[in-house]
């Protein structure tokens, strides 16, 4: 009864039709509409009326299978009937004879010799419908034999007189097998054509209402009808799958298309005939660009034939507009295209989207998969698909579809014919997948190494084969390819030898130990005033500072330019690497402030695109500018996201930046522990040739160092020292390694080595004594002196650190500040300088520093007002904004234990002035006395 909602209005003509036919008024009725509307639900109900009204029923189905079977039908309709034994014999002697007669011309016109046959069976059959009427149920009629269809014809036309009513059921085509039948048969005067619409929502929700309960199919109606577009059948099969889905519990009841779904939708089309399941074939490869021109010229068809048809699986309920209803339908019918096909059939919807102008994206789309394989391709063909997937992969780049950009590559190469070509497409895949997976990028690039370091070559993607090799840790293929480049240098493109003498810049300061293996003059670099070529600025820019700042061969001013030279560049494939250069000189050269601002807006910017890769590039930096700046456990949070944006092997030798900073952090913070794990990971032999095995170095012993064993700390130190010295690396900002080594001889006693090394330090800093080195090297410098002249030394250190804004470096100077005053036996300022200290390592997690200002183990720290330091954190933080310059002053030299006349003879005012601006700054930041007042907040603007 469910196929048969909303269709009391067909049931009623037929039931008239046949009491007609009972009072001897043949009527003839076809029933038409789309596989799976009804139509056969219909003939059953009307086989019921037949029987109600005392007629015999004759129930004839037309089977694919019997097409070329003649007769077929008309022996079904015959053997349905209960004749007896004698006209049972007559008809099979006519079938036999009609058989015999042959085909002949039966599309158009009977034979002789079959118009005997017809009128014996007419006559027979009319005899029978005299005793009781006959109603013909004839189904699927589409799928008679031929010979049956002219048997029938002239049944119909003869049946107005007789006791007989026939219907028919045919499925709506545009291009039926038998048009002459279906327009001899729609132009009878006595015909009902009775069409088998979809349901309306309201039908499907009453369809549902049985099986689910009405209070569930008001809710699913308008979901269950847009999946299946009214056709009882995909109803059933959606309510058949729903039924499997036994687990889902009814409020979370929703439409599921399975099996029994993707089976009917198939079926559907194969019972519509075979031009409408292609054309919905085509229609599933087309997709989006389905449109009737489009599907014309891949059926060879007219537009008007591909409008129909495209109605036609409107009709069906499969598609709505030209557009799939579900895409488990347009799964269904692709799963059923022969791969052989697929491929052939995909190739020419692209090359078909091309010509029409679509995008690169789209027509690129349908070229994916074994199209070339299985398509055959010539070699024009491929050449053109290679062109348009390698145009579409820059397309989905702009779009930061990165994944879609490397399967249309991956696709590129394997069409790809052309040797040179090939490799091209794997260089730009590579460098794709390197912000996607560096590890994925080496290994893409494995197929290409061996032709590069063995035979001759002329591409210019050598050159960043090179730089891959090296950060993988291949130094030897990349040397190799280096010397063929360096011996045949006079032969090489101008562009190829401007691009070496960059590589030969970023060799100096990345991988000295290969760069020693070359000729190369850094004064030239830092003399030279342009890019070697316009496209190179960027890269250009950033060598130089890195070279300037690591050399020690550039000023501020230079420095400053060149920063604001690298900050109109957005980060991109192109800029990473020139940009993270240019931020690594600015950390070097202790500008972290502005560092810190860039490497932010960068990240911001990198957050929106899919490059893991770039993001923990730039997370590493971060993590060293927080290290630097005294924030710990933000330098072990974004350091710790840069390790996991990408393994070890992706990170190769650059894991030591990452690396070093959480060894530093942990370090800063006590946790040595954490510290050694970090270390015992496997770290590669030739990250030690590279500055990254430097700083990895430098961090090392200064876990030696705070595990207490100075003797191993000095050595690393030491090392440090030779390398930075011999590749002309020896910058204050890239690892203080006198310093280090200052305090490892410290340890040991040997306090004159450590004067001499500190005295060497500081003659390095004559040009560059206010900047964060400057301040940690003045705190070693203080040890190494006499105690009187000690505290001094530790607050012009303190100065600086507070100004450079970093809280750790500072507190340590702070806590040697109060056992200099105490060995002194200057209590009060001790213990002033110990509780900023303690301030200071609270804030930043430095529990080695809490551990030493604290008065006794376990001790609550507290300032003397009795308030935790946060406690007025945000009042004082307001307060300092409203402080003048004279003012700000006078607070900053005063948090760091200045006596009033210190403070006077130092900024060259009356003592009286200092007490008059230390009551205003009192006021403005609502504190009792300079102990509350907060060192790390506090920016001087003193002259040093």
């Amino acid at each position: 009864m469910d196929l048969l909602i909303e269709r009391k209005g067909e049931i009623s003509a037929l039931r008239g039709l046949i009491s007609d036919g009972r009072a001897g008024n043949g009527r003839i009725a076809v029933v038409s509409g789309a596989t799976g509307s009804g139509k056969t639900a219909l003939l059953r109900e009307a086989a019921e009326c037949a029987a109600e009204q005392g007629s015999v029923a004759v129930n004839v189905t037309c089977s694919p299978l019997e097409r070329d079977v003649p007769l077929a039908v008309v022996r079904q309709l015959f053997d349905a009937l209960p004749l007896g034994p004698q006209p049972a014999r007559q008809v099979t002697d006519m079938l036999t004879e009609g058989v015999q007669a042959g085909l002949g011309e039966i599309a158009t016109t009977i034979t002789p010799a079959h118009a005997r046959v017809a009128e014996g069976l007419w006559g027979l059959l009319v005899a029978f419908s005299e005793r009781i009427p006959v109603v013909v149920l004839i189904d699927d009629v589409r799928n008679s034999d031929a010979l049956s269809l002219v048997y029938l014809l002239y049944f119909i036309r003869r049946v107005r007189s007789a006791c007989i009513a026939m219907v028919l059921s045919d499925t709506d085509d545009p291009q039926p097998r038998f048009p002459l039948f279906r327009a001899e048969i729609m132009r009878l005067p006595e015909l009902s054509h009775i069409r088998t619409a979809a349901l309306s929502p309201t039908g499907v929700t009453e369809l549902l209402a049985s099986r689910l309960g009405p209070d569930k199919a008001v809710l699913l109606g308008a979901e269950f009808h847009d999946v299946s577009g009214g056709s009882p059948l995909l109803l059933k099969t959606l309510l058949r799958d729903l039924a499997d889905s036994a687990s889902t519990p009814p409020e979370q009841w929703a439409p599921v298309a399975g099996e029994h779904f993707a089976q009917a939708v198939v079926s559907c089309l194969r019972r519509s005939g075979p031009t409408t399941l292609v054309a919905a074939q085509w229609v599933a490869l087309l997709g989006d660009s389905t449109c009737k021109e489009l599907l014309a010229e891949c059926l060879g068809t007219s537009p008007e034939s591909a409008h129909r048809l495209l109605r036609m699986l409107d009709t069906i309920g499969v598609t709505r507009a030209g557009r799939f209803r579900h895409p488990a339908a347009r799964v269904a019918i692709m799963d059923g295209i022969a791969e052989q096909n697929r491929a052939e059939m995909k190739f020419r919807v692209a090359r078909m989207l091309y010509d029409t102008g679509a995008p690169a994206t789209q027509v690129a789309g349908h070229l994916l998969g074994q199209v070339g394989q299985q398509a055959g391709l010539c070699t024009e063909q491929a050449a053109w698909a290679v062109s348009v997937l390698r145009e579409a992969a820059e397309r989905a780049l702009t779009d930061n579809r990165v994944e879609q950009a490397i399967a249309w590559l991956r696709q590129a190469h394997r069409l790809c014919t052309d040797k040179a070509e090939r490799g091209a497409v794997l260089f730009h895949l590579a460098r794709i997948q390197w912000r996607h997976s560096p590890t994925a990028a080496l290994r893409c690039l494995d197929q290409v190494t061996k032709p590069f370091v063995h035979e001759r070559f002329g591409t210019p993607y050598t050159l960043l084969l090179i730089r891959y090799l090296l950060r993988s840790g291949r130094h030897q293929e990349a040397q190799k390819i280096l010397h063929r480049l360096h011996r045949d240098a006079d032969s090489l493109p101008d562009e190829v030898c401007a691009e070496l003498r960059l590589l030969e810049m970023w060799l100096a300061v990345s991988f000295p130990a290969v760069a020693e293996h070359f000729p190369y003059d850094h004064s030239l670099v830092v003399r030279r005033s342009g890019p070697v070529t316009g496209r190179d600025e960027l890269q250009w820019q950033a060598a130089r500072l890195l070279v300037g700042v690591l050399s020690g061969g550039v000023d501020s001013g230079f420095i400053s330019e060149a920063e604001q030279a690298l900050r109109l560049y957005q980060v991109a494939e192109a800029t990473l690497e020139p940009l993270v250069m240019g931020l690594s000189a600015l950390i070097f050269a202790d500008r972290l402030a502005g560092a810190g601002a860039w490497c932010a807006s960068l990240m911001d910017d990198v957050e929106t695109l899919d490059a893991p890769a770039w993001r923990a590039a730039l997370s590493a930096l971060r993590a060293e500018i927080a290290v630097r700046q005294g924030d710990l456990k933000g330098a072990v949070r974004l350091a710790g996201q840069a390790l996991d944006d990408i393994d070890a092997e992706g990170w190769g030798v650059e894991i030591g930046v990452p690396l070093s900073t959480m060894v530093l952090a942990h370090v800063a913070m006590g946790r040595t522990e954490e510290a050694n794990a970090l270390l015992q990971l496997p770290a590669a032999g030739p990250m030690h040739e590279s500055r990254y095995g430097l700083q990895y170095r430098y961090a090392r012993a200064h876990h030696h160092l705070a595990a207490d064993r100075p003797h191993a700390a000095l050595r690393d130190f030491l090392d440090c020292g030779t390398l930075m010295r011999r590749w002309n690396l020896d910058a204050p900002g890239l690892a203080l390694w006198r310093v280090g080594a200052a305090e490892a001889l410290l340890r040991l006693g040997e306090q004159a080595r450590a004067k001499s090394l500190m005295d060497e330090q500081w003659a390095l800093l004559a040009s560059n004594r206010t900047t964060r080195s400057a301040g940690m090297a003045l705190r070693v410098c203080a040890a190494v002196t006499r105690p009187d002249r000690r505290p001094a030394l530790l607050r012009q250190s303190a100065e600086i650190l507070q100004g450079c804004g970093d809280r750790y470096e500072l507190a340590k100077t702070m806590a040697d500040l109060a056992h200099a005053h105490e060995a002194l036996g200057e209590s009060a300022r001790a213990r002033h300088a110990s509780r900023k200290a303690l301030r200071l390592a609270q804030a930043c997690g430095a529990a080695g520093i809490v551990a030493r200002c604290l008065p006794t183990p376990g001790a609550e720290p507290v300032a003397e007002t009795g308030r935790r330091p946060e406690a007025s954190a945000a009042p004082q933080s307001e307060g300092i904004n409203e402080l003048s310059r004279a003012e700000s002053k006078v607070a900053a030299l005063a948090s760091m234990g200045y006596s009033n006349r210190e403070i006077s003879d130092r900024l060259h005012v009356t003592i009286s002035t200092v007490e008059q601006h230390l009551t205003r700054v009192y006021r403005k930041l609502r504190v009792n006395s300079r102990e509350d007042l907060p060192t790390a907040s506090l920016q001087p603007v003193v002259s040093y």
